[in-house]
C-alpha cells in the first residue's frame, strides 16, 4: 500500500541568505530584537500575568555577557490555577467548531511568516543555533500549523457506513487537558508542533517550556494568543522541570503528557502515569533521543558520505536527537573516509552563530559544556581529531571542541550512550550485515542512514535497520513535515510520529455511534 502525502499541503519555502536582501532583513531582525533585551518573560494563566518570587537571567550561550531575558518562574499555585482553569474551559473548547480551531492555526502560521527575521535573531541569541538551521526550524513551525490544520479538517469529517435501517458513524473527541513539556534544542518548532496539535484537537494546553529557551517560547505563546487561541485554552508556565513539570505530571486532572527530552525523564513520566489510580488512563506521548548511526558501504560515494556525515554530526553542535554519533565503515573504506572526514572537520568555522558563515557555535549552557568536557577527558585516548577553538572564544561562551573518536568496541559508552554534543565515533565492520547488526545493537531506534550503491544492501537496510527514520544516500537530520514524519521506537519514544498522519490521534479518543433508523417516529417537539 502506498503512503499518500497530504495532497493539499505545501511545505514552507526556505530563505536564500546568499541574497543581499535576505541578509539585510536578517540584520534588521537582530537590531530589532536586541532593543527588547532583556525580554521580561512571565507566567500567564488565563490571560493574567503572574508575579514571581524567582527571576533568573537568560544569557547568550555564545557571549555570556549579553543578557537575553529575565525569566520569571511560575509557582505551584500558578500550576494549580492553570490546571483548574483548563478543566473548567474544556467543555467550551471541546464544543468549539473544529473549523474555528483550524482557523487559529492558519492565522498563527501567517504571523510566524511575518516575523521570521525577529524569531531567527532570538533563536540564534538565546540557544546559539546557526542561521540556516533556524530558517529550517521556523519553516517547520509554520508547517506544523498548516499540516495539523489540514489533518484536523480530515479527522473531524466523521466516517459513515450506512446499512438499510442502520446508521454508523466513526469520529473523534478530545481527551482532556494536555501538558506540553518541551526541549530547548528546537525551541520554536518542537514546542509549536507539540502545542498546536492538542489545541486543534480540542484540548486545553499548559505550556511548560525548557528553562534554557523560555524567551522564544514566550514569543510563540503570544503569537498563538494573537492568532485567536482563547486565553483559557492556553497557559504559559516557565519554571523548573523538577518542580512545575513534576507537579503537573502527577496532577490527576492532566489527561495527556506531551514530552520531548531525555530518556530518563521520559521513562520517569511513563512510570508515574502508569502508577496513578484515576478514572482514565493517563497517556504519555514521548520522544526521548537516540544513538544514531551512519553506515558507509564499500561502494559508497565518499564525497557525498563525508559531507552528509559532517552536517549530521556537527550541525547545531550535535544537539539534536537525530544527530549522527556513530559512523560504521566497511573495512575497505575505513582509512580513506577517516582522512577525508578529518579534513572536512577542520574546514568548519567556529564563532558567533549569528554570522551565517559560522558552522560551529556554543553548546547550550555551562552544565552541558562541563559534562561534554568530562566525556572528552574520559575518552581522551580514543580521540582521533578535534577542531581547535580559540581560548578567548571558550571564555566568551560555552564552546566545546568538536571531536572525532575511533573505537573497536561498539558496546562501550562511545557506541551506546547519547552524548548530545559535537562528538562522533568511527567503528569498523567486516561486512554490511555486521554493520547493520552493530547499528541495531543499542537501546534506541530513532534515525539512521546508509551510503551505498548496492541495491541488495539498500533493500537489506530497509528491512533490517531498526530506526524510525531511515535515510539512504543523504544526511540523517532535517526531517520535513509530511515528507518525513519524525519519531522512533524502542527507547527513542512512544506515540505517533510528529508531522505525520497519526499524530493528532494521540490527543483524541475514537468513538463509534450506531443508530437503528427503523424507528416508529419521534416524540413531538415541545
Amino acid at each position: 500500500m502506498n503512503f499518500h502525502l497530504n495532497s493539499n499541503f505545501q511545505n514552507e519555502t526556505l530563505r536564500d541568505f546568499s541574497r543581499e536582501e535576505e541578509r539585510s532583513i536578517l540584520n534588521k531582525g537582530f537590531v530589532s530584537i536586541r532593543k527588547e533585551f532583556p525580554i521580561q518573560v512571565y507566567p500567564i494563566v488565563s490571560g493574567k500575568t503572574k508575579k514571581s518570587n524567582l527571576v533568573l537571567p537568560a544569557l547568550n550561550p555564545a557571549n555570556i555577557s549579553e543578557k537575553i531575558a529575565d525569566i520569571h518562574y511560575a509557582s505551584i499555585t500558578d500550576a494549580e490555577e492553570a490546571t483548574k482553569d483548563s478543566v473548567q474551559f474544556f467543555e467550551t473548547w471541546k464544543s468549539t467548531k473544529p473549523e474555528i480551531r483550524i482557523g487559529y492555526l492558519k492565522k498563527a502560521a501567517d504571523i510566524l511568516r511575518s516575523r521570521k527575521a525577529e524569531l531567527t535573531a532570538l533563536i540564534s541569541l538565546e540557544v546559539g543555533k546557526g542561521i540556516k538551521d533556524i530558517d529550517a526550524e521556523i519553516a517547520e513551525a509554520i508547517d506544523f500549523c498548516e499540516f495539523y490544520a489540514k489533518e484536523a479538517e480530515n479527522i473531524f469529517q466523521p466516517r459513515k457506513r450506512d446499512l438499510l435501517g442502520e446508521e454508523n458513524i466513526y469520529t473523534y473527541i478530545p481527551r482532556g487537558v494536555t501538558l506540553v513539556v518541551a526541549p530547548w534544542n528546537f525551541p520554536l518548532a518542537i514546542l509549536c508542533g507539540m502545542t498546536v496539535a492538542p489545541l486543534v484537537a480540542g484540548n486545553p494546553v499548559i505550556m511548560k517550556p525548557a528553562e534554557q529557551s523560555s524567551a522564544i517560547a514566550f514569543k510563540l505563546f503570544n503569537i498563538l494568543i494573537e492568532a485567536g487561541i482563547p486565553s483559557s485554552a492556553l497557559h504559559f508556565l516557565p519554571g523548573k522541570g523538577e518542580e512545575i513539570g513534576a507537579y503537573l505530571v502527577k496532577h490527576p486532572e492532566i489527561h495527556t503528557i506531551n514530552f520531548t527530552g531525555s530518556r530518563a525523564v521520559g521513562l520517569g513520566m511513563i512510570r508515574e502515569a502508569a502508577s496513578q489510580d484515576l478514572k482514565f488512563v493517563k497517556k504519555v506521548v514521548a520522544e526521548m533521543g537516540g544513538k544514531n548511526a551512519m553506515i558507509v558501504d564499500e561502494d559508497a560515494d565518499l564525497d557525498e558520505a563525508v559531507i552528509a556525515s559532517i552536517q549530521s554530526a556537527f550541525g547545531f553542535q550535535g544537539q539534536k536527537c537525530s544527530a549522527l554519533s556513530r559512523i560504521i565503515l566497511l573495512e575497505s573504506k575505513y582509512d580513506t573516509f577517516k582522512n577525508r572526514f578529518i579534513d572536512a572537520l577542520q574546514s568548519l568555522k567556529p564563532g558567533l552563530p549569528e554570522d551565517p558563515s559560522v558552522k560551529v557555535g556554543p553548546v547550550i549552557d555551562s552544565e552541558s559544556k562541563t559534562r561534554l568536557d568530562s566525556i572528552a577527558s574520559q575518552f581522551s585516548s580514543k580521540i582521533l581529531s578535534k577542531l581547535k577553538i580559540q581560548e578567548n572564544q571558550k571564555h566568551m561562551g560555552h564552546f566545546v571542541e568538536p571531536i572525532v573518536f575511533e573505537s573497536e568496541d561498539p558496546i562501550s559508552p562511545l557506541g551506546q550512550t547519547e552524548f548530545f554534543g559535537p562528538y562522533v565515533t568511527l567503528f569498523k565492520a567486516k561486512n554490511f550485515q555486521e554493520a547493520i547488526k552493530i547499528a541495531n545493537n543499542v537501546d534506541y531506534a530513532l534515525t539512521g542512514g546508509i551510503f551505498s550503491r548496492n541495491p541488495k544492501n539498500i533493500q537489506y537496510a530497509k528491512e533490517k535497520f531498526e530506526v524510525g527514520n531511515l535515510y539512504i544516500n543523504r544526511g540523517i537530520t532535517g526531517a520535513v513535515v509530511d515528507r518525513q514524519p519524525f519519531g522512533g521506537y524502542k527507547l527513542s519514544g512512544v506515540g505517533a510520529k510528529a508531522g505525520g498522519p497519526d499524530y493528532l490521534k494521540q490527543f483524541l479518543e475514537p468513538i463509534s455511534i450506531t443508530e437503528n433508523t427503523m424507528r416508529r417516529g419521534f416524540i413531538p417537539e415541545t
